[in-house]
């Protein structure tokens, strides 16, 4: 019988409690029969909350009062901006980045004839963001999404670089990796809104600002007493390895699913005030976060001091897709449309490390229908950069079409050009409707927006039936030559695990296995297009 420090059963997570995050709220779960009892912890010592108390050190809030009675407009010139007010400060940017979204472009230039801005009225947002997977020939959804692109900054939370879960490795269930979607607000007042978002088929792994509560919960650090189990926090959504005791309480707990996190209430600033304290520096050499704060959204000021451009998430998980790709003989691709609304613009990929090509199917594929392609020929191909500029120019356009502002479009391609356009190999792009973004990942703000504009963008990597083939030899290897096998797949960098489990799906290999629970269960972080 595993046995938690308080003496209480652990077997179907009694006595979970949340790590407590800075900047956050955990939660309690405390029966896996009866259903999780939701507890607050305060910010200063992580105690639990009474209700109607406030734990000692965590700030007060103000309601945020429903949209039919109105919305709670700050002070103008002070937004809440904490000791000293709303003075007006340096902001700092980046290098080719201002808040103006005029820095660095996308393709050069403007990509429309009329540019849409925030018009100066309304409370608006915004938001966009991106899906990744790795698809077999066959259409079949690969796993091993976890490994990441580029480094996040070191202010960024994260469930698993704050749980300190030292080698372990995400679900295998994961087949998608929602990445780096944003949420700008726009409004001509200050104003106190709240805002949460929900991932019912996933879990939410890193964000920022800092969030008032978060779910599936985590267990909190030396509540575990059992033979080599550390005492530290552990994660039961993303450690395959937490120690159950029963099916039952695996399958409620442990699965990828019911992910939440909840900003509470927080600040919109007045337009063109700064906080006291400058949002958190991320040089734009280090990490492309930058590129999404050149956008002339409202500044956030969360009660922890936090401030920052926008909200920020990203989660692991599953979703029903709107198209089934598939990649039959000589180059052929079929993109079928599930989905009961048409999606698209559809954007077809082929890059090396010295050229590449793409096509543009700027109708999209309507409900019920199929389109069939060919992947973009590299013979006679534009450079690598020639042809970078001129997909910018491309899906910059399709993004304003949308109806995001230009620098919000701009700043999207920015932070994805290098993993989108530049990174070897074949893959799709496409736009989905909002209606099913809205689906499979609900956001609420309050008061209620004038406007909500959601664009998702989802990245397929398309394991070609040539690439199948090469994996497959390279697999082979494993049994007679095993560098030379490993070496085959460490040269893929975050797609190997997906690259390796479809090669497994085509032929066994013991040794292949064996490489796969090795990289499965590593750390990586890989820069792309490098």
């Amino acid at each position: 019988m595993l046995v938690t420090r308080s003496g209480l059963g652990w077997g179907c997570l009694r006595a979970v409690s949340a790590y407590l995050l800075a900047g956050t709220f955990g939660i309690l779960v405390t029966s896996c029969e009866n259903g999780a009892i939701l507890v607050g912890l305060a910010a200063a010592g992580g105690e639990s909350e009474e209700p109607g108390s406030r734990g000692a050190g965590a700030p007060a809030q103000a309601q945020v009062p429903t949209a039919s009675a109105g919305r709670a407009q700050l002070p103008a010139g002070k937004g809440g901006a904490g000791p000293g007010g709303g003075g007006a400060q340096n902001f700092e940017t980046e290098p080719g980045v201002d808040s103006a979204g005029s820095g660095t472009s996308a393709a050069g230039g403007s990509n429309s004839t009329f540019p849409k801005h925030y018009p100066g009225q309304g409370f608006i947002v915004h938001e966009w963001g991106t899906d990744t997977i790795v698809v077999g020939s066959d259409g079949s959804l690969q796993r091993g999404l976890h490994h990441e692109e580029e480094d996040l900054p070191s202010f960024v939370y994260d469930r698993i670089k704050a749980g300190t879960l030292i080698g372990s490795n995400p679900s295998p269930s994961v087949t998608i990796k929602m990445e780096t979607p944003v949420t700008y607000f726009y409004s001509p007042n200050p104003l106190l809104v709240n805002a949460r978002v929900e991932f019912p088929k996933g879990v939410l792994t890193q964000w920022y600002p800092g969030v008032t509560k978060f779910l599936p919960p985590v267990a909190a650090a030396d509540s575990i007493v059992y033979p080599g189990i550390p005492a530290a926090l552990m994660d039961p959504a993303l450690d395959p390895s937490f120690p159950f005791q029963s099916e039952m309480c695996r399958l409620r707990h442990g699965s990828l699913s019911g992910g939440l996190l909840d900003w509470g209430n927080f600040s919109v600033l007045a337009r063109g005030t700064m906080p006291a304290a400058a949002p958190p520096s991320a040089p734009l050499e280090q990490f492309g976060w930058s590129y999404a704060r050149a956008v002339d959204a409202n500044l956030l000021l969360m009660p922890s001091g936090e401030s920052e451009r926008f909200l920020f998430y990203r989660g692991l998980g599953e979703f029903d897709l709107p198209l089934k790709i598939q990649a039959e003989d000589a180059g052929k691709i079929k993109l079928s449309n599930g989905y009961a609304e048409a999606v698209g613009p559809v954007f077809l990929l082929n890059v090396d490390h010295d050229h590449g090509a793409f096509s543009e199917h700027s109708a999209g594929i309507a409900t019920g229908a199929t389109l069939e392609a060919r992947v973009p020929s590299l013979a006679g191909a534009p450079s690598v950069d020639e042809y970078a500029t001129q997909l910018s120019d491309a899906v910059s356009a399709a993004l304003d079409a949308t109806g995001l502002y230009h620098d919000e479009a701009v700043a999207m391609v920015n932070t994805w050009r290098r993993q989108w356009f530049r990174t070897p190999g074949v893959r799709a792009l496409y736009l989905v409707p909002q209606s099913w973004t809205d689906q499979s990942v609900p956001l609420t703000v309050s008061p209620e927006p004038d406007e909500t504009l959601r664009v998702m963008l989802i990245r397929v990597e398309l394991i070609s039936k040539e690439q199948e083939s090469a994996d497959v030899s390279a697999l082979a290897a494993f049994d007679t030559e095993a560098a030379s096998g490993a070496a085959h797949f460490a040269a893929l960098g975050r797609f190997a695990e997906p690259r390796l489990r479809r090669a497994l799906q085509l032929s066994a290999s013991v040794a292949g296995e064996q490489y796969l629970s090795r990289i499965a269960g590593a750390k990586s972080s890989v820069m792309s297009g490098e």
